[in-house]
């Protein structure tokens, strides 16, 4: 969810070149692309990604659709290029720590999940995960 939250907060210039990519792997113009959509356009694209990336990418769909929306395809494509930059992650956390606290918490993950269409997440098991410190429940 932080990817796509960076993805969507990124200038026109930022991803011009992805959106274009975007539009010519959505092969019928739907607005969604398939999974067939995907190899085949990443194929076009000189892409040299195993089948396995491929569904990596593929798996940044978060709202478990069965095609990825741009959104999605743009979060997916920056997982793939590795974009850290501070600022954007930085944006990312804000964004996610809605009362400004500088934690994010279970709430504030639940809102995120809603607002994104994400569903059966086991938010408890995401949080673990990422808290650093395993003893407040919540991601700073």
């Amino acid at each position: 969810m932080a990817i796509r939250v960076i993805a969507e907060h990124l200038s026109e210039d930022e991803i011009a070149d992805l959106k274009e990519m975007f539009k010519m792997i959505d092969a019928d113009n739907s607005g969604q692309i398939t999974f067939e959509e995907l190899k085949v356009g990443l194929d076009r694209v000189g892409a040299t990604l195993k089948e396995s990336e491929i569904l990596c990418t593929y798996a940044g769909n978060v709202d478990n659709s069965r095609t990825i929306d741009y959104g999605e395809f743009i979060a997916a494509t920056l997982h793939l290029n590795k974009i850290k930059r501070e600022d954007h992650l930085f944006a990312a956390f804000s964004y996610l720590d809605k009362d400004g606290s500088g934690y994010i918490t279970q709430d504030e993950l639940q809102q995120a999940c809603e607002e994104f269409g994400v569903k059966d997440v086991k938010l408890e098991d995401m949080i673990r995960e990422v808290d650093q410190d395993n003893e407040d429940g919540r991601i700073d």
